[in-house]
């Protein structure tokens, strides 16, 4: 078996995808992008050699980080679809044993992204046993500000302005700027970590987040390491996606207005903030006797 790289077996299966199979040039420039975006991702997680694509740790973080970037369910399925596809290919020619992209379910990530919400004890849990401060600050952010993990990630030392009390977030979805109120919590944690806490290195960085080395810390890095402590704290395994639903909904259930929590999560409309608010059983049941006593009062004094 060759010990192809990522790199190498892209660029020869884009050359068969083109001329070969002479497939459309907006199929080619699709596939392309989508395998390169996995290459760059591979690249972060220091993986260069095909054969060292892992199904748990690779494929399936490769499809949670699309889900964690809000890409929609159709664009979710035509991106592992793509690395389905390639793959099978290398198997065909020798490259690997097997398709680490086999048995990638699309809809389950779908169906989860849509189904786990955090109690706050359940986020306590999280944040209590985060390996460093720095994932901890990252998971305080999402639990108590709703980023998005690539806001986070972007944020540098002068948009934590606590002159204001806010987190500023000058590139959002949509290239859009906003500005989020910090919590007491957020906000003493965020101080304690800049003052005290953050990684001292030679090369100065603008980055909030970084690494020992002075490098900016990647979503892979960080979802590694959510998935291992919600396994190991929860009994099963989360993306720092379901940190920002956890946070929407628990606004939602507070009775926050559900524009004002779509303004905060940086959403272009409601609707897409409605497929983050999560209602339990209980609390439709409530709501239910809440207007069924209403009635009854209007009944009596009619």
């Amino acid at each position: 078996m060759e010990c192809m790289t990522i790199e190498e077996a892209i660029s020869i299966y884009l050359e068969d995808v083109e001329f070969r199979q002479r497939k459309s040039q907006d199929t080619v420039k699709t596939y392309r992008n989508t395998l390169r975006r996995f290459e760059n991702m591979m690249d972060e997680a220091n993986v260069t050699l095909l054969k060292d694509v892992d199904e748990t740790a690779h494929a399936y973080a490769y499809r949670d980080e699309l889900v964690d970037c809000e890409r929609a369910f159709n664009t979710i399925k035509k991106y592992v679809s793509v690395l389905k596809t390639f793959m099978a290919y290398s198997v065909e020619k020798g490259w690997i044993t097997r398709n680490p992209f086999a048995q990638v379910n699309v809809s389950g990530a779908e169906a989860r992204r849509q189904s786990i919400i955090l109690s706050r004890e359940q986020l306590h849990q999280i944040l209590y046993h985060a390996d460093n401060a720095t994932l901890y600050n990252i998971y305080m952010i999402g639990c108590d500000a709703g980023f998005r993990i690539s806001e986070t990630l972007n944020l540098t030392i002068e948009d934590v302005a606590f002159d204001t009390n806010e987190l500023v977030i000058r590139h959002g979805k949509g290239n859009k700027m906003r500005e989020v109120p910090m919590s007491d919590r957020l906000r003493d944690a965020l101080l304690r970590y800049i003052q005290c806490e953050r990684p001292k290195t030679d090369a100065e960085s603008p980055y909030l987040f970084i690494m020992p080395r002075g490098t900016k810390v990647r979503a892979n890095y960080v979802n590694e390491y959510l998935q291992k402590v919600s396994n190991e704290q929860l009994g099963f395994g989360i993306t720092s996606h379901v940190l920002r639903h956890s946070f929407a909904t628990e606004l939602h259930n507070a009775g926050v207005n559900i524009t004002k929590i779509s303004r905060l999560l940086g959403h272009a409309s409601t609707e897409t903030t409605e497929l983050y608010l999560h209602i339990s059983k209980e609390q439709k049941q409530e709501t239910i006797e809440v207007l069924n006593a209403k009635n009854r009062l209007i009944q009596l004094k009619n």
